[in-house]
């Protein structure tokens, strides 16, 4: 049982309630899983039938880990009503953040060829002309660029 007000359960109500966050996360293949470092603990992030699926505790060999505090679940789940590129800027602001307390962070476990085949970079490409002009902008105009300096990170 997640217990309410937590990051997992807001998370859990998001992807319920905000049609872009679902339709995000369609090109994900069935083997896609991510570690969720919640302030409340690990959870994992996994589909099920093409639908997301969270829960508590770390899935078996993530393809990445993200570190979510609950100011940055909080902005993130703020706007259900965002779209795709919304939501995909808004997580690429987060992940530049300053503040320890909005700051996401990202491990990827994975290799590149995994990432790939799992359809995270397929996600990317649905933020559109908004987020693709924002990595641009960036020096990654090259998706593979991302995935070696979040590598790096």
């Amino acid at each position: 049982m997640t217990a309410p007000g937590s990051s997992l359960a807001t998370l859990t109500a998001f992807f319920a309630a905000a049609p872009a966050a679902a339709r995000a996360v369609r090109p994900l293949s069935p083997a896609a899983r991510i570690r969720l470092e919640l302030e409340e603990g690990p959870a994992a992030f996994t589909l099920a039938d093409g639908t997301p699926r969270l829960g508590a505790g770390a899935p078996g060999d993530p393809d990445f880990t993200l570190r979510l505090p609950a100011g940055a679940v909080a902005r993130l789940c703020a706007r259900p009503e965002a779209g795709v590129g919304e939501l995909g800027l808004l997580f690429f602001t987060l992940l530049l953040e300053r503040d320890p307390a909005l700051r996401v962070g990202v491990r990827l476990h994975a290799a590149t060829g995994r990432l790939l085949a799992n359809g995270y970079l397929a996600v990317l490409a649905l933020g559109g002309p908004r987020v693709a002009l924002w990595l641009l902008r960036r020096g990654l105009a090259d998706p593979r660029a991302v995935l070696e300096r979040l590598r790096r990170r």
